[in-house]
């Protein structure tokens, strides 16, 4: 255990028991970069993870992301998502009346959580002394703003990695969904590999400073100058170095003034100088872990190891700091890497729209109006329905729909629990909504509320293309299916889609919307005649689909030529 400040005599809080831990798995991990050409080692090991996150999708920030990263590499967990013991409770929640009850969810005998700290913040008025969401304040102008006091508060909560319950026993087919989600295979990289963002990041001066690629052997911020320098990408080994490099500097380039000001007036060498060397190389850690790349302790900042272990040692509140710098940094980082990201994406969505010409086909096939009801809360304890029942009982349902919305923790949408109307159940009445949120109530089953949060279908179709549909409301995979159909549609007015198989045959593929499967044939006169039938997965992309239905008809014995052949090579010869 590290040496750290003296505890309280009530012994020491969640806080620096977390702390405490933190600290220790840093030294162990800088530990390991400190051998014999230790700064050879990569901060995450590479191809091992993806980036954490709860059950319900949402990512964890940059403090949290880099233990729990630490932590799944320490203890084995392949899959880096994580819930909290009420999350799990969850998936016990009764369901429809006549369903079938499932076997309990639970945390497996003997394991121990792992701690998380989220900055909650406290909105008050300075005047009337009311409270507001942050969201809300956020979505104030600044001079509405400084009506306001705010109060940030870091709590702390303790989660279980999923291999830490019995999901794989009782929810198989959840389980089979996590294995699926990142199964995926590595994006091979070559060595000169293109990161489109940033690539037009620098192209387009993007950034909050100019990085300048230029022939030399430096690659530095300069604050003076207010500059990033960096050799060209040529003069890497391969591209992810010079990305990952990039992202060091740009760590650094984030503590300027009028950024987040954490630079200050430093000697070379010292420990301000080093604690900043480490923020830039965490910061550039994460982010290349982010993106799928493998960052390595630059050769320059390994002469900082010992001060890092120092400072570690003699105070955890050191690694609070600099993680919460870190994750300011990283923040920062991602934000604009991610809006370029989109962008292109868009550009390229746009482009390729244009290029069908069915703009008017796909805008009158699907409801633009259609909203979708995904169910955040469910409250059934006397505990929360009393104040609820006051304010039902005397017609105040403004006010009930006001304090419904208080139960939503910001969780983002669960797709198993999200449809088309809000009454789902015999019993239910919808007794309010406005245009985010709707209450339904159920007098049958005791004084049940079910709260809703209301979501477009283009929401809905994000959703879907983000996380899948392993575990969705029948509602929702109606939209993955009509999604999936459309992307068919384009892509066979393009070209037909045709496999060319070893024995010489051509075959015929189509995306059956009714059954949810690739089938494959040939063509008659009344259409397709079906040979071959595929479940299509939504937890993969249309071409991923197309790949794999490819590969087992290679395997069939009628598809292979007549004398032995070598293997085959897994490259479909599906023409576009």
């Amino acid at each position: 255990m590290t040496m750290g400040k003296p505890y309280t005599k009530e012994g020491p809080s969640a806080e620096d028991k977390a702390l405490d831990l933190f600290a220790d798995m840093m030294i162990e991990r800088i530990q390991s970069l400190s051998g014999k050409d230790g700064w050879k080692k990569p901060w995450f090991t590479e191809g091992t993870l993806q980036w954490p996150k709860n059950l319900n999708g949402r990512e964890y920030n940059g403090m949290n992301a880099f233990m729990l990263l630490l932590h799944c590499e320490k203890e084995g967990y392949k899959i880096p998502r994580f819930c909290t013991f009420d999350r799990i409770q969850l998936f016990n929640k009764a369901g429809k009346k006549d369903e079938e009850q499932k076997p309990r969810v639970s945390v497996l005998k003997g394991e121990h959580s792992f701690p998380v700290m989220l900055t909650t913040f406290t909105v008050v008025n300075k005047e009337t002394k009311e409270h507001i969401k942050w969201e809300d304040y956020k979505l104030l102008s600044q001079e509405e703003r400084e009506k306001y006091n705010v109060y940030p508060k870091l709590q702390t909560y303790h989660v279980f990695n999923v291999a830490q319950t019995n999901l794989k026993e009782v929810r198989p087919e959840f389980w089979e969904k996590l294995e699926q989600e990142y199964s995926m295979p590595k994006v091979e990289k070559d060595e000169q590999f293109a990161f489109e963002p940033m690539d037009r990041m620098i192209a387009d001066n993007r950034w909050i400073c100019p990085i300048k690629p230029m022939f030399g052997d430096s690659a530095y911020f300069s604050i003076s100058k207010n500059e990033i320098v960096m050799p060209e990408k040529r003069q890497f080994k391969d591209g992810e170095s010079f990305y990952s490099n990039l992202f060091h500097e740009m760590g650094h380039s984030t503590g300027a003034e009028g950024q987040l000001d954490r630079i200050k007036p430093a000697t070379f060498g010292s420990a301000e100088y080093a604690r900043e060397e480490l923020v830039a190389e965490l910061t550039a850690a994460l982010t290349a872990q982010r993106y799928g790349m493998t960052k390595h302790l630059k050769g320059d900042s390994a002469a900082y190891l010992k001060s890092w272990l120092d400072s570690l040692k003699e105070s955890p509140q050191f690694i609070k700091t600099t993680l919460l710098d870190v994750k300011k940094a990283t923040s920062m980082l991602t934000q604009h890497i991610d809006k370029i990201a989109m962008e292109i994406d868009q550009e390229k969505k746009a482009e390729q729209k244009e290029n069908v010409g069915n703009e008017e086909k796909m805008e009158g096939s699907k409801d633009a109006g259609q909203v979708y009801y995904a169910s955040v809360a469910y409250l059934q304890s006397t505990d929360d329905t009393s104040e609820l029942d006051k304010l039902k009982d005397r017609g105040d349902y403004d006010g009930l729909l006001k304090l419904a919305k208080d139960y939503y923790d910001g969780n983002g949408m669960d797709e198993e629990q999200t449809y088309r109307k809000p009454c789902q159940n015999r019993g239910d009445d919808l007794l309010i909504e406005d245009k985010d949120c709707a209450v339904v109530y159920n007098g049958s089953v005791g004084g049940t509320y079910e709260v809703f949060l209301k979501h477009t279908e283009q929401e809905v179709r994000d959703h879907i293309t983000r996380y899948g549909i392993g575990r969705a409301s029948e509602d929702v995979k109606a939209v993955a299916r009509e999604m999936t159909a459309e992307e068919f549609s384009e892509l066979a007015q393009r070209k037909m889609p045709i496999f060319q198989m070893p024995n010489g045959g051509l075959l015929n593929l189509q995306y059956n919307k009714d059954k949810d499967s690739l089938d494959v044939g040939t063509v008659i006169n009344a259409g397709l005649s079906v040979k071959h039938s595929f479940p299509f997965s939504h937890d993969h992309s249309l071409d991923a689909n197309i790949s794999s239905a490819y590969e087992q008809l290679l395997d069939m014995e009628e598809y292979q030529k007549e004398e032995v052949q070598e293997e085959h090579v897994a490259k479909s010869a599906f023409r576009r």
